[in-house]
């Protein structure tokens, strides 16, 4: 009997030590708080970079046609700062050209990115 009794208390013990040692303690009194702000803080970033992403696309496009109006207004001039229109017009359509497809892949490579990671 007094052998049950120690058994039984010291398994009482026991299983107190366990259940003390399984509650779950948050680390700090405001770590909800602070998750909550930092998943706020996360959305308010992803509204601001959808917002840069369109600005973006709306200025490559208005850039893209002021130039395309700018060298139709310009097409009937012969000479720029002295220089023959003729002799211009292909470096600069070649260099317009190059930085329009670098401009294109790089919007397009940060929208698809973006879109991805939503």
């Amino acid at each position: 009997m007094f052998l049950m009794d120690i058994t039984k208390n010291n398994s009482e013990d026991k299983l107190k030590k366990l259940i003390s040692k399984s509650k779950l303690e948050i680390p700090f009194s405001d770590f909800e708080e602070r998750v909550m702000q930092s998943i706020k803080k996360e959305v308010d970033n992803q509204k601001v970079i959808n917002r840069n992403i369109r600005l973006s696309w709306l200025f490559f496009t208005l850039g893209t046609a002021f130039g395309l109006l700018l060298s139709v207004i310009l097409s009937p001039v012969s000479t720029i700062l002295g220089f023959p229109v003729s002799k211009l017009i292909l470096p600069v359509y070649i260099t317009g050209g190059t930085l329009l497809l670098l401009f294109v892949e790089q919007l397009l490579k940060l929208t698809l990115i973006h879109r991805r990671h939503q």
